[in-house]
């Protein structure tokens, strides 16, 4: 169980810390669906990439702590 919980944290955790920008312009993608705005003039905040990143960096600790305590 734990090291399922391990690698999820690790496989959505790493992603997150490494392509921020990407990850945050795909939420803002998915926000302006119904919005006259084309998707291709939405662009994340800078605080959004910023907490993606941290977030990222979050769950891959506590995917590594995890996966070396479990």
């Amino acid at each position: 169980m734990y090291l399922g919980l391990a690698l999820l944290l690790l496989a959505v955790g790493i992603p997150h810390a490494v392509w921020p920008y990407e990850i945050a312009r795909f939420g803002e993608r998915l926000d302006s669906i119904g919005s006259k705005r084309a998707w291709s003039e939405v662009e994340p905040a800078e605080w959004n990439v910023k907490l993606t990143r941290v977030v990222g960096i979050g769950m891959v600790f506590l995917g590594l702590i995890e996966l070396l305590t479990g």
